[in-house]
Formats: structure tokens, C-alpha cells, sequence
């Protein structure tokens, strides 16, 4: 398998960031009962009640040398956000020090510094200041940035009249345009359509061929396993593996299984992806939910399981056939499958309201999380109905097989003498 990994010489130059014994604590209310109805005795429950002492990282360290991609990788709640936010400057830590050496491009909370009052225009010249850019900088590279995100025509309008893609797509091209020496990434790639991934997937592999240090947080193994030199793996605040990149995903994927993380995962749900809904609503979705074969309802998946999509509808239509469909992307949306129900056996005329099944016997998707849609169309898939673009999600956990990729296809290996 082909890796996109750039081995510098100037990985033997002094690290470009180093995490020296880094702790770090919070202090949380203990839970407990109310020491008074409505706002005053919330307020005096804050003021009042004892503090529990919470340690998000234990005694992390490593570096990060010129040209090296480092990747983080964890169950949610284990400290993967909170490490990169430290070496970013946001949060100090606890103990410990961090170290960097060069311009630091925090891919975190794109666009977080954005006054939505100001345009495009102005909110680049904004995020500069406050990343101390200096003007002269800022100019040269305005037509770049703007080229890049695709925005020109709107670099002019206030960006509270942007949509969620082009703001984000104005965030990160702003960033990455700025020559950082240190680029911290924290799930971006998932920022804009298919095109504009590729191009800033292709932008972050420039920055190491030019002696960038990176260090990447995600949950895609196989971006984990394609791109990076060497992967930390935390668990609970605590660094359990540091090493090259495939190991450390078997490492991971070997705590996964044991258990690890689990409780965290229930607690902390990926996040829903932003609404996207639109139709006449002749024909409209209730609801969409994930069953196993017993019909119980749930997100979580091991490759090969039964999967079931239950999607509940009402219907006001007379004397015209509906066409239901679905739609599996990864979370960086890139589609893997797209079926509907005008190549299936589906009935001429349908309840006025029901259930209809979306069944795979064996799902054959690699760990990972992934996006689900859900539509209704006319016959002639010319009029939407009831769309649902990517407003639902399920995750493929890992099982003990050792492969790499996002589907499963039945295979054979054979040898034969010549």
C-alpha cells in the first residue's frame, strides 16, 4: 500500500513543537441535589459546592520534528481536542511545558474570531490581526485566498449572510495561506464540497514537503495509516502508545475491543450534522432509525452486521408513485452508495402512512463514522418530496480483522506455480 509520507532531512533539526510532561486539570462541581429552586439557588450551587478535581491529560510528552506528521488519535473524551488547544496557546497546562518554534496555524475552531457583521473581506484582515499577520502579507495574498475558497464574488458581503460551507471554506483557506511552520488540525477536512477537501487535503501535505511540522487529530484510520510518520494514542488523559502509524491503530483498535473508550463514546456522541431538509412535503419523512435484526434501535455497528434503516413517513399523495431513496457518505462526504426504490420491487400506491426498510444483510463499511441521508421523490426524480441531506449518522466499530479502506469487498488471495 502506497503511503503519502515525505521522510525530511530536517527531521534531525530540533523539534518543531515539544510536549514536556504535560498535565492538565479541571475543576467541576460535584453532582449532588438542588440547594434551592430556579436561578437563585443554581447560583449559589455554583458559588457554594464543592469542586471536583478533573484531569483531562496526565504526564504527556513528545515531539514534533520539521516535516513530520503526527497523529492523534483516541475515543472521544480522551484529551485528543484538549492536547492540540494546549499547543496551541488556548489552554495552559496544568504542569508541564510546551514548546514551539515557528508560526503556529491552529485549524481548530475555524472562523471562531469571525464578526459576522463584517465581510469576507474585512474578517480576513481581522483574523490576520489577531494572528499578527502583517498587512503588507495580508495583500499579497488576498487574491489567493479568494481564490482558493471560491468566494470572490461574496468577498464583499457580510458574512452573517454566508452559508455554514462558505464560511467555513472562507476560515480555512485564510489559515492555510498565511505560511505556518506549525499546523495543528483538529477534523477539518470535512470543510466544503468533494473538490475544495481534495485541494485543502493536497495544501496540508504542501506545508510538510516545505518542513512543516503537523500534528493531526481525526478518527479516520485510514487517513491515520495513509499520511502521518508516527500516531500517539491517548486513553483516558494518558498517552498508552506512541509509534508508527499502523501499529498504533491496531494498538487503538486493540483497546476498543478490550472495552476502552466505551462508556466516553455513549456520553459523547459524534456531533449531528447540520440540517439540510427541503421539499413539498406531499410525501414527508418522519423519522429516520438504524435497527439490528431483532429491530433494536441503534447507531453502532461491526462490519458484516445486519443493518436496517427505518424510515417512518405520511403521505398525502393521490394516484402518484413515490421514490424512495438513500444515500451512505463518509464523514468528509465523499458518497459510497446511493440506491432507490425504482430498481427495487416497490408498490404502485403506498399507505398514507408507514414504515419503509432499507435493509443490507451485511454491511460491508470498514470502522468508521459515516453520514446517512434519506429522500422521497416523483417517479421522474424531478421534484423533491421530502429530502434529508446527511442529517443522520451511524458508526462501524472496529472487529479484529486487519484491513484498511472504508468497504469490505469479498476477496480471495491464490497462489499458483509457474
Amino acid at each position: 500500500m502506497k503511503k503519502e509520507k515525505e521522510s525530511a532531512a530536517v527531521n534531525k533539526q530540533q523539534p518543531a513543537v515539544e510536549v514536556d510532561s504535560v498535565s492538565i486539570r479541571f475543576m467541576l462541581p460535584h453532582d449532588g441535589g438542588s440547594s434551592g429552586p430556579g436561578k437563585k439557588g443554581f447560583l449559589a450551587r455554583m458559588k457554594h459546592s464543592p469542586k471536583r478535581e478533573f484531569w483531562a491529560l496526565q504526564d504527556i510528552s513528545f515531539d514534533v520534528k520539521k516535516g513530520e506528521i503526527i497523529g492523534i488519535i483516541g475515543s472521544n473524551g480522551a484529551g485528543k481536542s484538549t492536547l492540540l488547544k494546549i499547543i496551541a496557546g488556548i489552554f495552559p497546562p496544568t504542569r508541564g511545558a510546551v514548546k514551539t518554534q515557528g508560526t503556529v496555524a491552529p485549524l481548530l475552531e475555524l472562523g471562531a474570531a469571525f464578526n459576522p457583521e463584517l465581510t469576507g473581506l474585512e474578517n480576513i484582515y481581522l483574523t490576520g490581526s489577531i494572528y499578527r499577520i502583517p498587512k503588507k502579507v495580508i495583500r499579497e495574498q488576498i487574491n489567493n485566498i479568494m481564490d482558493f475558497s471560491g468566494l470572490k464574488k461574496f468577498i464583499r458581503v457580510p458574512i452573517k449572510n454566508y452559508s455554514s460551507g462558505m464560511f467555513m471554506r472562507l476560515a480555512f483557506s485564510l489559515v492555510i495561506f498565511f505560511k505556518p511552520e506549525i499546523v495543528l488540525i483538529d477534523e477539518v477536512f470535512a470543510v466544503g464540497d468533494e473538490v475544495f477537501q481534495q485541494k485543502s487535503f493536497e495544501r496540508i501535505l504542501s506545508f510538510r514537503k516545505k518542513g512543516a511540522a503537523i500534528v493531526l487529530v481525526t478518527h479516520d484510520a485510514n487517513l491515520i495509516t495513509r499520511i502521518c510518520d508516527r500516531v500517539l494514542v491517548l486513553s483516558d488523559g494518558k498517552a498508552s502508545y506512541l509509534g508508527g502509524a499502523e501499529e498504533a491503530v491496531r494498538h487503538y483498535r486493540h483497546l476498543i475491543q478490550g472495552g476502552e473508550g466505551l462508556d466516553a463514546e455513549k456520553q459523547e456522541p459524534p456531533p449531528e450534522p447540520e440540517s439540510k431538509r427541503w421539499g413539498s412535503k406531499e410525501v414527508e419523512i418522519v423519522s429516520v432509525d438504524f435497527a439490528d435484526e431483532k429491530g433494536r434501535t441503534k447507531k453502532e455497528f461491526l462490519p458484516g452486521d445486519y443493518f436496517e434503516a427505518c424510515i417512518r413517513y405520511r403521505s398525502s399523495l393521490k394516484d402518484k408513485k413515490p421514490v424512495f431513496g438513500v444515500a451512505v457518505s463518509t464523514i468528509y462526504k465523499l458518497l459510497i452508495y446511493g440506491p432507490n426504490t425504482l430498481e427495487a420491487e416497490f408498490p404502485e400506491d403506498i399507505p398514507s402512512s408507514g414504515v419503509v426498510r432499507f435493509i443490507i444483510p451485511e454491511i460491508p463499511l470498514m470502522e468508521g463514522d459515516y453520514l446517512f441521508s434519506a429522500a422521497v421523490y416523483n417517479e421522474t426524480l424531478s421534484k423533491a418530496f421530502d429530502h434529508h441531506e446527511e442529517m443522520y449518522h451511524f458508526r462501524i466499530l472496529a472487529d479484529k480483522r486487519r484491513e484498511f479502506g472504508s468497504v469490505r469487498i469479498r476477496s480471495l488471495w491464490k497462489i499458483e506455480h509457474e
